[in-house]
């Protein structure tokens, strides 16, 4: 509901923000209230989407999925909330009179590692090792036409070459005039 209301009734935002609540609240799902967990997610809809927008303005990075921000994003936000919304529960079970309790500190570190160290720099090698071999980018034409366009024109290349072929064998064998 959230992600609709904050899209303006968008379909795409509609669904992915839906995910990236169940994502924000996932964090602490086990623990939480559901009243806690359904606030929880409609924050992580609304930062999801809000965030994607600002970040596709400001630094010109193109999410057109929206993978990054329904889980990058509401991941990370949903780390940081359970730090503050569980703080002082046991993360652990008590073996050997030793207990960890979550904390904020504790999952933002946490949120940290996973989402640099496990994700963003890995992903950084990745793409710089598809760079070298120049298959990162699509070719220029197809960036201007939208990568989601380039199959429906080919399609339609096609059939208007099967249509004029068509055609062709049809005039030959005499069925058309001209």
């Amino acid at each position: 509901l959230a992600g609709y209301i904050v899209s303006k009734g968008e379909a795409f935002w509609t669904y992915s923000a839906g995910l990236a609540g169940v994502i924000t609240a996932s964090a602490g799902n086990d623990l939480y209230h559901p009243i806690e967990a359904m606030f929880i997610g409609a924050i992580g809809a609304v930062v999801a989407y809000k965030l994607h927008y600002w970040v596709e303005r400001t630094f010109k990075l193109d999410d057109a999925v929206g993978a990054v921000a329904v889980h990058g994003y509401a991941g990370f936000l949903g780390l940081v909330i359970a730090g503050f919304m569980l703080w002082g529960h046991p993360a652990t079970a008590g073996y050997h009179e030793t207990v960890a309790y979550i904390t904020p500190w504790g999952q933002f570190i946490g949120a940290i590692i996973m989402f640099v160290v496990l994700g963003f720099i890995p992903a950084y090698v990745v793409s710089m090792i598809l760079k070298s071999m120049g298959v990162l980018r699509v070719p220029p034409e197809v960036e201007l036409v939208g990568l989601d366009m380039g199959p429906e024109l080919e399609e339609e290349r096609d059939a208007r070459a099967v249509a004029e072929a068509d055609i062709a064998e049809a005039r030959r064998l005499g069925l058309l005039k001209g």
